[in-house]
């Protein structure tokens, strides 16, 4: 009757006001202000980032591999990104993190970095389930999760990847979600 459509209304328009509130925040928060003339090592940052998640790794049993080096290039070369260091690591620790969480066991997650054409390169794929053609737009957005079911039992995504994208913005880059042939899912940025 009335009273459910009433509810129904009224979580709807909790639910838009929550996301506008979100979007607000992060449009408001330190992301725009905070400085980005660091100079960032992307080897190391990687690195650093795959030691401080090798915990839920394993408990998930999922390998976490570092790639860092193209056809013919010296492997220890240092490869360096003008930005703030504390939000391209928690953009990695963010998508890594994911990329843990919503794959399969025995699974794998591999962060690649590499300069190519003037820009940077950074990818992580993974060997989960993948993410719909349909929904890779919507993965943006702030509380939006894939798979509704399995989302408390994870934590759920939350504001995870909508923090991954400003950061992508701030630092004047960009994103993009590709499946991949292992079935999971890659995610591509480009500085």
């Amino acid at each position: 009757g009335d009273a459910a459509e009433d509810t129904i209304q009224m979580v709807t328009e909790q639910n838009e006001r929550l996301s506008k509130l979100v979007r607000t925040l992060l449009d408001m928060s330190e992301l725009q202000t905070v400085t980005r003339n660091d100079k960032i090592e992307l080897h190391s940052l990687i690195e650093e980032v795959l030691t401080d998640l090798e915990p839920l790794a394993q408990e998930k049993k999922v390998e976490l591999i570092q790639k860092s080096q193209g056809a013919g290039e010296k492997a220890d070369e240092e490869l360096f990104l003008t930005g703030s260091d504390i939000l391209i690591y928690r953009m990695l620790y963010n998508l890594v993190e994911n990329a843990i969480k919503y794959n399969i066991d025995g699974g794998q997650v591999t962060v690649t970095c590499k300069e190519w054409d003037k820009h940077i390169h950074i990818m992580v794929s993974d060997t989960g389930k993948g993410i719909p053609e349909e929904l890779r737009s919507r993965i943006f957005e702030p509380f939006f999760r894939v798979d509704k079911s399995r989302s408390r039992e994870l934590g759920g995504i939350g504001l995870g990847l909508a923090l991954v994208n400003e950061i992508v913005r701030v630092h004047e880059g960009s994103i993009e979600i590709k499946g991949n042939r292992a079935g999971g899912t890659d995610f591509e940025i480009e500085f």
